[in-house]
């Protein structure tokens, strides 16, 4: 634990001397997240809201880093601290929901609903996080080198494997994007049709090789079809 927490305090150091759009923090940014995740030490409850909360607490730590004090607790801590305030926020916000709910049941039909039975079951995140991890160590990795060759006008450097990094969550704005990367107005303007086009194809076709995602039945295939015959004149 104490190795864990050196070497997350020393990512974080790293991501704050990189500018806030650089793609060199957000891969630390990124070595951070997968790091913790596999450490499973983060806070656990098994609430409807907990995936909400979690992805709450990532997008406000990666976008602020430099409020981490490694004076006053470990990054561990950090991030826990972070998760059960959003947590605490969802729970108000359901027990207000839940309290309408029920006056409004018992002024109807005269019985009282107890407010643990409304709750939904808890959803199963650990395949969606191992789903997401696996999606983002192939774009990291690009085995075959498609990502790569895959680029926008020509620029080796915004390529398919930097745009889905940058758009996987926590997603980066396109605006904040082409601001990095100086496009011009049309560029910007042409670069999420061109990740639409050429980037998204890539990650659903790993997605249904890997099983996560079905795929989609070709159309317009003239497979048992027959063609209209024309009316014979009477």
């Amino acid at each position: 634990m104490k190795n864990l927490d050196r070497i997350l305090r020393q990512l974080i150091a790293e991501a704050c001397n990189h500018p806030p759009l650089s793609l060199e923090r957000r891969q630390t940014l990124s070595q951070i997240h997968l790091l913790v995740m596999k450490s499973r030490k983060l806070w656990k409850e098994y609430t409807p809201y907990y995936n909400d909360a979690l992805q709450e607490m990532w997008e406000y730590c990666c976008g602020h880093p430099e409020q981490y004090d490694p004076t006053i607790k470990g990054v561990i801590t950090w991030l826990d601290d972070e998760l059960k305030k959003r947590l605490r926020r969802f729970r108000d916000a359901g027990y207000r929901q839940q309290k309408r709910q029920i006056t409004g049941l018992s002024t109807e039909e005269g019985k009282t609903i107890d407010p643990v039975d409304r709750v939904p079951a808890a959803p199963d995140l650990q395949p969606v996080m191992k789903i997401w991890q696996k999606t983002l160590d192939w774009v990291k990795t690009d085995p075959d080198g498609v990502l790569r060759q895959t680029c926008f006008r020509k620029r080796p450097e915004i390529n398919a494997q930097v745009l889905i990094q940058l758009r996987l969550p926590p997603d980066q704005p396109w605006k904040a994007i082409a601001a990095e990367f100086k496009l011009t107005p049309p560029e910007a303007k042409d670069l999420p049709k061109f990740y639409n086009r050429k980037c998204l194809p890539l990650l659903r076709k790993f997605g249904v090789c890997e099983g996560y995602i079905e795929e989609k039945p070709k159309t317009g295939s003239s497979k048992g079809t027959t063609k209209p015959q024309p009316r014979k004149k009477s």
